[in-house]
């Protein structure tokens, strides 16, 4: 949307309107902004070893969730819908703790130690199935 009002508001002689100039460039560098920020929050992902669960997040620059595996008390498959008033990104969801959630549908709920860290990621199954293997697994 701010590339087409940008777009829109360009004017043929642009350096004669130097308001509408800069109210141009702010359209586009907010639109850029907004689809960098998306895309970075798109890419979520949780790895299990042996030895913890590491939650990270792909293109924005901010720390990785590490837990080791011993305070991992339940994993679960839950189910998050989209309404208009659900937050989304990093946050915190009332009910279920602190929470990554870029998508509607199904999504991972952890359990450590008490506290809840919901994420949604693609095919919650095989991660639930990745603990189970990783927990059986000697040591």
């Amino acid at each position: 949307m701010c590339f087409v009002v940008g777009y829109v508001q360009v004017p043929d002689e642009a350096f004669a309107h130097p308001k509408r100039l800069a109210l141009t460039v702010l359209l586009f560098v907010a639109g850029v902004a907004c689809l960098g920020w998306a895309a970075a929050m798109a890419h979520v992902g949780v790895q299990i070893s042996m030895y913890n669960v590491r939650i990270r997040h792909g293109l924005l620059p901010m720390p990785p969730i590490s837990v080791p595996l011993r305070m991992v008390n339940d994993i679960r498959v839950v189910d998050v819908r989209s309404s208009v008033g659900q937050r989304w990104g990093w946050t915190w969801v009332p009910g279920r703790g602190r929470a990554v959630i870029v998508r509607s549908g199904a999504a991972l709920m952890f359990d450590f130690g008490g506290r809840q860290f919901t994420v949604s990621v693609d095919e919650p199954e095989d991660a639930v199935a990745a603990l189970s293997r990783v927990r059986m697994a000697p040591r």
